[in-house]
């Protein structure tokens, strides 16, 4: 029997195995793209969110609205709210209600 095709142990461990290269022009260019568009997406909805809060809370605004279970004006009167063509209209109405 021959050993002569057979490499030693030794051998077989100093025999490196071809890495993945995970620094490669393609891999890096996808990277810092996806890094600068998540980056880019953050900010517009971040900011987009804190001036809509922002605004909310700045100038509380309301609307009128009608209470469509109140069909009489005293009813209406005597709940603080008022009466008009023939609606109970309720001006406390806020839309981050």
């Amino acid at each position: 029997m021959s050993l002569a095709g057979i490499k030693s142990h030794s051998q077989q461990l100093n025999t490196k195995k071809p890495t993945a290269n995970f620094c490669n022009p393609i891999n890096c260019a996808f990277f810092v793209g996806s890094f600068i568009i998540l980056s880019t997406s953050s900010i517009i909805i971040i900011s987009s969110t804190i001036s809509s809060i922002s605004s909310a809370i700045s100038s509380p605004s309301t609307h009128p609205t009608s209470i469509p279970w109140i069909n009489n004006a005293s009813d209406c009167k005597h709940s603080g709210r008022n009466w008009y063509d023939n609606k109970c209209w309720d001006a406390e109405h806020s839309l981050m209600f």
